[in-house]
């Protein structure tokens, strides 16, 4: 690995003017670490962060992110980059650790297409992506193709935040995956928080890594159910996954999802949420970490009003203010929302909605999905993907008025910066 991001490092900055390489150093990533402040995500000099982002999978069976067979790693940060947006979401297996250390296998390009889509489509797809990526050869691996993502996103100035998707890698996310819930058929606590822990400190060599979530929508088994799905479960699990990101990487912020699918997070804030546990953060080591994450695809709901009162009881009252039912205020950030990328749902009720409420609030956010295909999805090789922003080549913007009377303005009137002019 060391070898190969000497290459990379040298590819990178050789083509970067002097000015820029002196730069590099000076972004704001030079003043982590991050932490917290009540409501706010702040850097070491005390200046509110706040993501606008966008989610880019890196769990489904292949472990590779998605998307590099047309567009090469610097190309595809580009893209994000001309948004405006800040911020990659950007997803993993404990499968790819799992493999690492259990196996003594880091998963080589050249093996992990052709384990994942065959002989022939697999080798097809890999010389695909090797032509778009000069710096990859099928013995780079997949952990080395999240290391260039990482160092292409502190040369564009893109903050990134690991998203612990799945344990077996795959879609997500159905109640009967093997995934839901602590004890799962694939969810080994054990080795979750050995790759919570892995991950955390792998990524301390990468500029712009300051966060961390710990588990993607949390949801009821299907089934026999291992472990009990509730809150006091929750609070055990959760809390020693945290302290395993901590412990390797104390520098970190770290993202706790609630239940049902992350829509529900009132019991963390809220007085008397927990049956027999006090959440108090004041006695966590953490206790400066902590940012809570929610999901909402609730597009059934075409009432703004409803919609808004629905998310501020179960989530965004986090942001407070105090008060004898509000315990603890925290930053939040809503790490999933998306819809159709068609010309005639920007502007629906469900994106209109959140259009306006996220950026009211001085939300984080990051939307569903960067790729407008998959390696592999549900069996299905190289499944369409209509809510990705790019489209079925990779290439361009699926919905380009999308982009630039929706999602553009979103990040303006969120970060209150000026639009820039998005790449085609």
């Amino acid at each position: 690995m060391y070898n190969f991001l000497l290459v990379l490092l040298s590819t990178v900055l050789c083509a970067l003017p002097s000015s820029a390489i002196e730069g590099l150093t000076r972004q704001s990533f030079s003043t982590k670490p991050f932490s917290t402040d009540g409501r706010w995500m702040t850097n070491a000099d005390g200046v509110n962060l706040t993501y606008t982002g966008v989610n880019w999978p890196g769990h489904g069976e292949t472990m590779v992110p998605e998307g590099l067979q047309y567009l090469s790693v610097a190309e595809m940060v580009q893209k994000i980059k001309s948004t405006g947006m800040n911020a990659i979401r950007l997803t993993w297996a404990v499968q790819m650790i799992d493999d690492i250390l259990d196996k003594r296998s880091d998963g080589q390009l050249g093996t992990a297409f052709v384990a994942a889509l065959g002989e022939t489509n697999g080798t097809k797809v890999l010389n695909a992506v090797l032509d778009k990526n000069k710096a990859f050869t099928k013995e780079t691996t997949r952990l080395e193709v999240f290391d260039a993502i990482a160092l292409e996103c502190a040369r564009q100035g893109i903050y990134v935040h690991l998203d612990n998707h799945v344990s077996k890698a795959g879609w997500c996310c159905k109640t009967d995956d093997g995934n839901a819930w602590f004890g799962d058929e694939y969810f080994s606590t054990k080795n979750w928080e050995r790759a919570l822990g892995f991950m955390a400190d792998h990524g301390k060599t990468w500029p712009s890594f300051v966060s961390m979530g710990l588990r993607n929508e949390l949801r009821p088994v299907s089934g026999p159910r291992n472990v009990p799905v509730n809150w006091d479960t929750w609070y055990g699990n959760m809390t020693a996954g945290a302290e395993a990101i901590h412990r390797a990487n104390p520098d970190l912020l770290i993202f706790f999802s609630g239940l049902y699918y992350d829509t529900q997070l009132r019991p963390i804030f809220y007085d008397g949420g927990f049956r027999d546990i006090d959440f108090d953060p004041s006695k966590l080591a953490y206790k400066d970490k902590i940012v809570l994450e929610v999901h909402d695809y609730d597009l059934d709901e075409t009432n703004c009003t409803n919609k808004r009162t629905k998310l501020t009881r179960d989530s965004f009252a986090a942001l407070g203010p105090i008060s004898p039912k509000i315990k603890t205020v925290y930053p939040l950030v809503m790490s999933e929302w998306g819809f159709s990328q068609s010309p005639d749902q920007y502007a629906a009720p469900f994106a209109a909605c959140l259009g306006k409420f996220l950026p009211e609030q001085r939300v984080g956010w990051m939307i569903w999905v960067l790729t407008g295909s998959y390696y592999i999805r549900e069996g299905v090789q190289g499944k369409d993907e209509p809510w990705g922003l790019l489209d079925s080549t990779g290439t361009k913007w699926r919905c380009a008025e999308c982009i630039t009377k929706g999602i553009m303005p979103m990040v303006q009137n969120t970060l209150g910066i000026e639009t820039p002019v998005a790449n085609a």
